[in-house]
């Protein structure tokens, strides 16, 4: 199926399988039950060495464009609350935050999608200005970069203690800590 797809860097053939999926499930179903497990085989892949860079690539382009397609809000309530989904600097794999931003959507909130690898200081203002109740990161590898820490701590300094930072990823437990902040996606 989908995997086999990336396997083959056959773009059109995963994209094709992701619009039937959707239609077949819906959107968090497709998510949880294809997207999520799909990336996550990706990532194994990757790490392992059986998924080539190109393969990734090719697979991340289509499914930022699919997902982004379906995080578009159809009917968002004009006072639901702003969620800035990004990942921090030195984290480039960004499908973990495209999934946050789908399925974010998906719950009614209003997201501003910031890309990949911003800087504390980027994501703190990017949620004052949209006056974000949370921001998500997605943070995937590697698991013990201290600069990153840093990064954290500062971003939690230059918001509002009452923004949320939801932390969340296949290295997110590694930076989880009281100063951060306790919930994640």
């Amino acid at each position: 199926g989908a995997f086999q797809a990336v396997l083959r860097t056959d773009a059109a053939g995963l994209e094709g399988l992701l619009e039937r999926a959707s239609v077949a499930m819906g959107q968090m179903r497709l998510l949880g039950e294809l997207i999520v497990p799909l990336v996550e085989r990706i990532g194994d892949g990757w790490l392992r060495g059986e998924v080539k860079v190109s393969q990734e690539h090719v697979a991340t382009s289509v499914l930022r464009t699919f997902l982004g397609n379906i995080a578009r809000p159809i009917a968002l309530h004009p006072r639901a609350p702003v969620m800035v989904v990004t990942t921090p600097s030195g984290q480039v794999h960004e499908l973990g935050a495209i999934i946050v931003a789908a399925a974010s959507t998906g719950l009614g909130w209003r997201v501003v999608y910031g890309g990949a690898c911003l800087p504390a200081e980027e994501i703190a203002g990017m949620a004052t200005e949209q006056g974000a109740k949370a921001v998500g990161l997605s943070v995937v590898h590697p698991t013990g970069d201290p600069s990153l820490a840093l990064e954290l701590k500062l971003l939690r300094r230059l918001l509002p203690a009452s923004t949320r930072i939801l932390v969340g990823g296949r290295a997110s437990a590694a930076y989880r800590s009281e100063k951060i902040g306790r919930a994640h996606v």
